[in-house]
């Protein structure tokens, strides 16, 4: 009984660190958010602006304007696509960046699914991490 009583409280105590975020840690983040004190319509210009002068090509689409996204793009063995969703009201705008990508296989014969872009340790995710983390900058200083 003495024993039962061990696991028991070993198991409340994990399960109560697993809560805690001591163990597993929080999920990784997916998106870069930008607060501007530019009107929406501004801050359309300021990332239209930065994913061009970062080399990105923009997809022409009817949301263009408040949803750019970029022509998919090679890092390394993946194929990625920036996304930007502009929201805004009078003189504040909000940018928030995300992407996707995936990876080729077996010689490029197959594609893997679509994978959303983290800050996590993955070298391929890291590297376009750093990249939006750069378009990030590149807006905030236009």
């Amino acid at each position: 009984m003495n024993r039962l009583a061990q696991l028991m409280t070993g198991a409340a105590i994990l399960t109560s660190l697993a809560g805690c975020g001591l163990i597993g840690g929080r999920p990784a983040e997916r998106d870069v958010t930008i607060d501007l004190p530019v009107s929406r319509s501004a801050a359309v210009r300021r990332v239209t602006s930065a994913f061009r002068d970062e080399g990105y090509v923009i997809r022409s689409t009817l949301t263009s304007g408040t949803k750019p996204e970029t022509e998919p793009f090679r890092q390394g063995d993946a194929e990625a696509v920036f996304r930007a969703e502009i929201t805004g009201s009078g003189s504040t705008s909000r940018v928030v960046l995300s992407g996707t990508y995936h990876t080729k296989q077996f010689g490029g014969i197959v594609k893997s699914g679509e994978h959303e872009v983290r800050n996590s340790d993955d070298p391929t995710e890291r590297a376009l991490w750093n990249r939006l983390q750069q378009l990030r900058l590149a807006i905030r200083e236009q």
